[in-house]
């Protein structure tokens, strides 16, 4: 993204990092929000309250849910919905609707280079999902195409302050795949040291570990690819006189 975006400088807004530079004639600021919706909430309060925006994009990683769907198809949500998935699927709250114009965008620029967009609903949690029954349930319970834990949380602080909202990523695992590790584990107090030990008592998780190495590697590259070329036209909302 900071390729994409050709930042030149390091930002940092109460306490939250990113970066900022100029594409095109547009000012932009990528904010690092961290991992979950507690995190990216924080983060999108501090910069919107702080800066005007005339858009909000959470960019990133997604788990696709769609059957189908490849590592490094675009993601681009026509509306975001936050629950909770314990084996049943339990929505929180109303949608968010994502503007229709940054749709637009990404689905020209990408037919212009021979990408595949996934473009539906999209679902973020609080947790990860690891397996790949649980991410085919989701599916047939929602219809959602990908899923990942911080748009909606992005979506409701924009929403709050009048700004539009998009979500723009790319697959990095897809709907019939498991991941290697429970990642929730990553996510609990003494996260890390526990993961390792899990690592350590199955070995094997790191050829999975490594494949999904590569496959974030392609998502990034193909998050890059996609955003340059839109980030010069504002993502189909604005023109520079």
């Amino acid at each position: 993204m900071q390729r994409a975006m050709q930042v030149d400088r390091r930002i940092e807004i109460d306490g939250v990092t990113g970066f900022m530079g100029r594409h095109a004639g547009r000012a932009y600021r990528l904010v690092l929000t961290g991992i979950g919706p507690e995190a990216a909430a924080a983060a999108a309060r501090a910069v919107l309250h702080q800066e005007a925006a005339a858009l909000a994009i959470s960019a990133g990683f997604a788990g696709a849910l769609m059957p189908g769907a490849a590592v490094g198809d675009v993601i681009v949500a026509t509306s975001v919905v936050s629950g909770r998935f314990d084996g049943s699927w339990t929505q929180s709250g109303g949608s968010i609707v994502c503007e229709e114009r940054v749709r637009g965008s990404v689905e020209t620029a990408a037919t212009e280079m021979g990408v595949v967009v996934q473009s539906g609903s999209v679902l973020s949690l609080s947790s990860v999902v690891c397996r790949a029954v649980d991410k085919q349930d989701l599916y047939h319970r929602t219809g959602a195409v990908a899923l990942d834990m911080e748009s909606a949380a992005i979506g409701k602080v924009a929403q709050s302050h009048g700004i539009p909202f998009a979500v723009v990523r790319t697959v990095s695992d897809v709907a019939d795949e498991d991941l290697p590790l429970d990642f929730n584990v990553f996510l609990k107090p003494w996260g890390w040291v526990r993961g390792i030990g899990a690592m350590i008592i199955n070995p094997s998780s790191l050829i999975g570990l490594n494949r999904l190495r590569h496959q974030s590697w392609a998502a990034a590259e193909r998050l890059t690819a996609i955003c340059g070329p839109c980030a010069a036209h504002g993502f189909g909302l604005s023109t520079v006189s």
